[in-house]
């Protein structure tokens, strides 16, 4: 029978409410530089979205230096100067973060569980190591992981020197409880297969004995399922408010080509093999799959 020794978790979607915590945010920023700028907010969309696709990432931390919006209406700011000029409009994004960044019902209990069972919980996702890391430590379960894999951050740019960058006034934030973190090329994304078996060897762990939750059927359970690792859908995930989700295409990274490999995917009727409506529902389908057969 089947001995789940290692769980392996998506962030995103998955623990915690990324798109309602991330647009709302978003949002009061871009209302804050609007006010400052006079530029109208569909045009800081378009521009923002226009700096997450050179980057690949919506969570690109110099966003606001590269808007080509304002480099027409100010010039080109250094990165001392854009905090200082429209630290307001930072100050927003963090502010309306600290009050929706939530964990869903019954996922602090049900990992402490977990870790309690001898479980070993690896966390993994596309954003960025810094923000990963950053939101399990704000989240308060930063504790419970044995390992995190994700792109490796951007770094800074040209010419910025740390004591400038915002996000390094305190230096607290670069540091995790974590005891190991695998860093992927920032071009390396789910489903690429290579994450997950990293994950394994890393571990040591068969994939018979690992378990994938994820609420991404054409990321997540399709590299579960590339991988011959228990795959596990997070359905609650999906259930997007539309006006957010509206929003989001505005500002996301994701090019014409991301949405049509997107759809190409999905034509494929990915089906998983465990589906839960809660997170608490991971309990028991663990204890399901370890009274199975060897696969």
């Amino acid at each position: 029978m089947p001995d789940i020794q290692l769980v392996v978790l998506d962030l995103d979607n998955t623990l915690y409410d990324w798109v309602g915590f991330y647009i709302p945010s978003f949002l009061a920023m871009v209302r804050e530089l609007g006010n400052a700028t006079g530029v109208s907010e569909p045009e800081l969309k378009s521009s923002f979205k226009r700096v997450h696709e050179k980057y690949r990432s919506s969570e690109y931390a110099f966003a606001i230096e590269e808007l080509d919006v304002l480099k027409k209406k100010v010039g080109s700011l250094g990165t001392r100067d854009v905090f200082e000029r429209y630290g307001a409009a930072i100050e927003a994004f963090r502010v309306t973060r600290r009050k929706t960044l939530r964990l869903y019902d019954g996922v602090a209990v049900t990992l402490r569980e977990l870790k309690a069972a001898n479980k070993r919980l690896v966390a993994v996702t596309d954003a960025t190591m810094y923000y990963a890391v950053r939101r399990l430590k704000d989240l308060g379960i930063e504790v419970l992981f044995d390992m995190i894999c994700a792109p490796a951050d951007h770094g800074l740019p040209p010419g910025v020197k740390p004591e400038d960058a915002r996000s390094s006034a305190d230096p607290r934030r670069y540091q995790s409880s974590i005891p190991f973190q695998l860093s992927l090329k920032n071009e390396v994304r789910k489903p690429d297969t290579a994450i997950l078996n990293a994950i394994l060897t890393t571990t040591e762990v068969t994939p018979q004995n690992a378990i994938f939750v994820g609420d991404s059927l054409t990321k997540d359970i399709l590299m579960a399922k590339r991988c011959g690792v228990w795959d596990v859908f997070s359905e609650y995930g999906t259930r997007v408010a539309p006006d957010l989700f509206t929003e989001l295409l505005k500002i996301t990274y994701w090019t014409d080509q991301d949405v049509a490999e997107d759809r190409r995917l999905r034509e494929q009727r990915i089906s998983p093999t465990y589906t839960i409506a809660s997170f608490r529902e991971l309990l028991g389908i663990i204890e399901n799959v370890e009274r199975l057969p060897s696969r």
